[in-house]
């Protein structure tokens, strides 16, 4: 149902504005460097303008502090040195790191949630289905779209990524972040640094908040309207979010207090349907038989080009969050920090369902009796079109001490906890009036089914220290070294329940408990023999093991499916496994070699090994449903990776003759062999249910080429872009250990299996595309600023389609279903300063209206925005201009 309080909530936070003393600006103080520095560039041209109004120079240029200047200029654009407590992600990482500051996100990006800030980092794409899509998980150049463990995501030092699983449904916590806190994002590809754990194999993304340095109040409402189309289902969907943010320093003594709403109205997300199996042939001569009892759906064919009616549409999201949030932190020295926040989200839900099909008295089928009726020539198994309500409170907590001199020593300790304090998802087991085979009579099935995660948690704590040595020895040393502990326990419990939504339940239908717990130690040294070359060196020991798990079965069955009226219950018996603990350790060493051959280029080649330990659901977890079934694994192995990238990186100003401000190419070679790799496979079977399981797969490799390139001031000043393409071949090696994987034998016109569905023995495997990873991706974005109250941008993002079962026998990519399709996405935003304190953004997203599919869900079509902020204090409520490499700012009260 449309609900047009989304659009009206978009603009609501209107009557918040006040009014108090601007802030003064953040003092950026000097940290030490690692090495030698390099010989001064030599002098530049004078007076060669740098930039769009106020931005021209007639000063004879200073040496940047950059890494590399052009011919003859110094690099204005580096970035500056950071000021304390600025940085999540740490300086001196072996590896690729691409960062965007909050203004170059505010110009570029039409941001309702804080994982929209990622839109057009490199190789990232986050598996955003609609705005505040609880299962928005990120894939990198080595990752897929299932995979949501071989990706971490940090706030500041609290880890949101949820490691209780490995699949879409275990997205890391963004709704624990609002867009307004964001001050800054970086993105580590590859497990290369010792400071992370294995998880890290695909990427680790920071989002860094500040805290304030005098009275702030941001407030801002967005909304936005999506037109959707499919197959017959047209709608409307309205969305909005609205944030108050405010701030102040008192001394030694900072707090923030923020709070979000989001209210939005998601698109159809699946359709549920089935092959079309033809009815024996009846009379002479014999010819199908056109049975009118039902009639409706849409026939189209699936991801391998079999036959199939649409039968109805589910999942039409209707999502209500709350996010509250109090942040205090006091400088108990200087340059030392302890901080401590808390954080309280909620959630409530509610999915809608249509039905294509009617029988003959026009009454809507949404399930059946038998499973299967007679639709035309063909017989036809509708189900899956069944509504769903949940709801959520989840409670974040951490604590840190920190230390940020940039001088000798530093340190950094913090801790974390994540609780479920409620969470259920309720779904009817079987909607609506159930018609008989015959069409002439019903029986009703009110019962739901509710899956429970209350009590589930997971708890972090990290100590982190880097020591500067203040003295030569063969050169600069930097010493990096820490702790690492972790605790993830699952608890989740599905009943069967008297009537849906109603949460009193009948019965137990499964019970999953269990816990994995990570300890681990790490050091790693950056050392400097010569001006040029640098050199680092780490390890990391890490100690894992699975404990307390089990399943349990159980609950009531359908008995009588055929009688009218309710149907009949009957007890099916308990069944208890008891899992055996499980322990593991690892040794993953790293290494890289950095070698600056000009001012203006670099080259490092960096190795790693990286164990991924299998997540508590992925082994404890199983769960049933009336469309879907979860089998878990308890003798799953870690999976264990051995990552190579090289990367040369070329930096220079007034590039072209001065028709570029800045010209900064990189082109990075990346391979990763992985072995026992945890690979998890859906696939549809006969009977329409989607079933899901996990297991290692011998060997798996990736290698590709990733192209990036950041340039400013192009031909006039003000016209940035920031773009890159990658390709990537994801190849299966070898798979002789594992089983055949679950797969769907469909039946072809003819009543025969189709070949390119029958199940391919997993043996085969080698040689084929791994699922779920692009060959190519690209993201690129076009900025304008042409003055410091105005900016325009234009983003694209494409990935070719990719097969989604390992047999790549899903080649019809372009089409809902189960598949990974082809995305070709234009974007656009325009920014205005209406006052002092005000900004009007507009925007849209998918201006082409592409119709893309992910693991079956449709994307959003055709997005449009428009957003309002106010901001009293900060940076934000001043003139300000950033052209530097990863953030400059100069700011003009």
């Amino acid at each position: 149902m449309i609900r047009r309080s989304c659009l009206l909530g978009g603009a609501s936070f209107a009557a918040l504005s006040l009014f108090a003393s601007a802030a003064d600006a953040q003092q950026a103080l000097p940290t030490i460097n690692v090495g030698g520095a390099r010989a001064a560039p030599r002098p530049g041209p004078v007076g060669r303008p740098t930039g769009g109004a106020g931005r021209v120079t007639t000063a004879t240029p200073t040496p940047g502090t950059g890494s590399g200047t052009g011919t003859g200029a110094a690099d204005r654009y580096a970035e500056p040195k950071p000021a304390p407590f600025s940085r999540t992600l740490p300086a001196n990482i072996p590896a690729v790191v691409e960062s965007r500051t909050r203004a170059q996100i505010l110009r570029s990006t039409n941001i309702m949630t804080s994982a929209d800030a990622f839109r057009y980092m490199p190789s990232i794409w986050v598996r955003e289905r609609y705005i505040g899509d609880r299962n928005a998980i990120v894939s990198t150049r080595t990752s897929g779209t299932i995979q949501s463990a071989l990706t971490l995501v940090y706030a500041d030092t609290i880890l949101l990524s949820n490691l209780l699983g490995n699949s879409f449904n275990f997205p890391p916590r963004w709704g624990m972040v609002s867009p307004e806190e964001i001050s800054r994002i970086d993105v580590m590809y590859g497990p290369f640094s010792a400071l992370y754990p294995g998880n890290s194999i695909g990427a680790v993304l920071t989002m860094t908040t500040r805290m304030p340095d005098n009275f702030e109040i941001h407030a801002s409402g967005t909304a936005a309207v999506q037109p959707f189309s499919l197959y017959s289902r047209k709608e409307l969907n309205l969305g909005g979010v609205t944030n108050v943010l405010i701030g102040d320093r008192i001394n030694d003594f900072r707090y923030w207090v923020g709070y979000e709403h989001l209210d939005n109205q998601g698109q159809t997300q699946t359709f549920p349907g089935n092959i079309l199996v033809p009815q024996p042939l009846q009379g002479n001569p014999p010819a199908p038989r056109n049975d009118p009892r039902f009639f409706g759906g849409h026939v189209d064919f699936n991801q391998e080009g079999v036959p199939r009616v649409i039968t109805g549409a589910a999942g039409a999201d209707y999502v209500q969050t709350d996010m509250a949030k109090v942040k205090v932190s006091y400088d108990v020295a200087p340059l030392v920090r302890a901080k401590y926040q808390i954080g309280f989200w909620s959630l409530n839900n509610d999915t809608s369902v249509e039905s294509f099909i009617r029988d003959k008295n026009g009454m809507p089928i949404y399930n059946t009796q038998s499973g299967r009726i007679q639709l035309g020539p063909f017989f036809v198994t509708p189900g899956g079109v069944n509504p769903s309500h949940g709801a959520a409170s989840h409670v974040m907590q951490g604590l840190e001490l920190r230390q940020d001199t940039g001088g000798v020593f530093d340190y950094d300790l913090s801790a974390s906890s994540y609780n479920f304090v409620r969470d259920f998802s309720n779904g009817a087991q079987s909607y609506g009036p159930r018609v008989n085979a015959a069409g002439t009579a019903y029986n009703f099935d009110p019962r739901g089914l509710n899956a429970n995660n209350g009590g589930t948690y997971w708890r972090t704590g990290d100590a982190r220290a880097i020591w500067r040595v203040p003295y030569d020895l063969l050169g600069k040393h930097e010493v990096s070294f820490g702790a690492h502990g972790d605790v993830y326990s699952l608890n989740t419990l599905q009943t069967s329940t008297v009537s849906w939504p109603n949460n009193y339940y009948l019965g137990i239908q499964a019970f999953n408990t269990g816990k994995t717990e990570t300890k681990g130690v790490y050091v790693q040294e950056v050392w400097k023999p010569l001006p040029d070359w640098k050199f680092t060196a780490g390890g990391r020991g890490e100690w894992w093991r699975a404990f307390n798990g089990m399943n349990s079965t159980g609950g009531l069955n359908v008995t009588s499916q055929f009688s009218p009226g309710l149907v009949s219950l009957g007890p099916a018996p308990a069944a208890v496994t008891y899992f055996p603990d499980s322990y593991k350790g690892a040794f993953s060493p790293k290494a890289a070699l950095e070698y600056q051959f000009t001012p203006e280029f670099k080259l490092r080649g960096s190795i790693a090994r990286a164990y991924r330990f299998p997540t508590v659901s992925e082994l404890f977890q199983a769960l049933r449903g009336p469309s879907s079934q979860l089998i878990n694994n308890p003798n799953l192995q870690p999976e264990n990776c051995t990552c190579y990238d090289l990367t040369g990186e070329y930096r220079t100003v007034d590039a072209f003759r001065g028709a570029i401000g800045l010209f900064n190419p990189r082109i990075s070679l990346f391979m990763d062999d992985r072995w026992n790799a945890i690979v998890s496979q859906s696939a549809i079977n006969g009977a329409g249910i989607i079933v899901t399981q996990n297991a290692n797969m011998d060997k798996v490799r990736f290698r590709g080429v990733e192209a990036v390139t950041d340039m400013k001031d192009i031909l006039i000043p003000g016209l940035d872009f920031n773009g890159g393409v990658t390709f990537t071949d994801a190849k299966i090696q070898t798979n002789l250990s594992s089983g055949d994987f679950t797969g769907a034998r469909y039946l072809l016109a003819n009543g025969n299996v189709n070949p390119l569905s029958a199940t391919v023995p997993s043996a085969l495997y080698g040689g084929r595309q791994f699922p779920r990873v692009p060959r190519i991706r690209f993201r690129g974005v076009v900025t304008y600023t042409p003055n410091p109250d105005m900016s325009f941008a234009l983003g694209a993002r494409y990935s070719s389609p990719a097969f989604v079962t390992f047999a790549n026998t899903d080649f019809n990519h372009n089409n809902y279903g189960s598949v990974d399709s082809e995305i070709l996405v234009f974007d656009m935003k325009a920014r205005y300063r209406l006052e002092p304190h005000w900004w009007l953004s507009v925007g849209v997203n998918n201006i082409g209206r592409w119709k893309a599919y992910v693991n079956p869900n449709p994307y959003p079509q055709r997005t449009f925005f428009i957003a309002l902020n106010y901001h009293f204090g900060g940076p934000e409520d001043v003139v300000t201009v950033d052209r530097g490499g990863s953030g400059g700012t100069s700011a003009v009260r």
